[in-house]
């Protein structure tokens, strides 16, 4: 397949997704907010799209060179921000502590392994305990309501998507839990974010 078929491919697969996943979210703000059974959803429709592998190869989407760094693609947006879809890409390992989004997140893996730690809503409420240890990789993924917090650990390379209910550049106010202090911070996060909707200036 062409450069040019695979991107025309991908748009329109990513397209569709985003197309369903847009009334998941719309439903559960007529009813009060998403709930559990929302993300879970929309989880199953990313684990639909991860199964084309081929148009989220490293060509398209190359990792980072340096070990502990990760890259966000943005693929998809709604233009109030309020929807987002990324690749993450990861060359060479990688983790975050404890943290909150603010919104609902849902992770699915592409390749790679991704070890997620679970602790349920608990920011702001002392050391975080773990409740679950979710590896995410191939055919499985994670999904988390806004006031959820987890913890991610990668060895070697990983591509995952990434979808939030608020594009990453609108989480504000997050917090982490810093172990060595004993206490939650604010999360100044400092994602590499690069633009890879079709048609928007790099």
């Amino acid at each position: 397949m062409s450069e040019k078929d695979r991107a025309a491919e991908r748009a329109a697969a990513v397209a569709d997704a985003m197309d369903d996943i847009a009334k998941i979210d719309a439903h559960g703000r007529e009813h009060g907010g998403i709930d559990q059974a929302g993300v879970e959803r929309i989880r199953e429709r990313l684990l639909h799209l991860a199964e084309r592998d081929d148009l989220f190869g490293d060509d398209d989407f190359p990792p980072p060179e340096a070990p502990g760094a990760s890259v966000s693609y943005r693929i998809a947006q709604n233009e109030d921000d309020e929807l987002a879809l990324y690749v993450q890409c990861v060359g060479d390992s990688t983790s975050a502590p404890p943290h909150e989004h603010n919104t609902w997140a849902v992770i699915v893996a592409v390749r790679g392994q991704e070890l997620n730690r679970l602790y349920g809503p608990c920011a702001g409420s002392g050391e975080p305990q773990v409740r679950q240890e979710v590896v995410v990789e191939r055919g499985t993924g994670v999904a988390m309501l806004g006031n959820d917090v987890h913890a991610i650990d990668i060895e070697g390379a990983a591509t995952h998507f990434h979808c939030y209910g608020l594009a990453l550049e609108r989480l504000t106010g997050r917090r982490f839990w810093h172990a060595r202090s004993g206490e939650w911070r604010p999360y100044d996060d400092d994602s590499v974010i690069v633009e890879a909707r079709p048609g928007k200036p790099a």
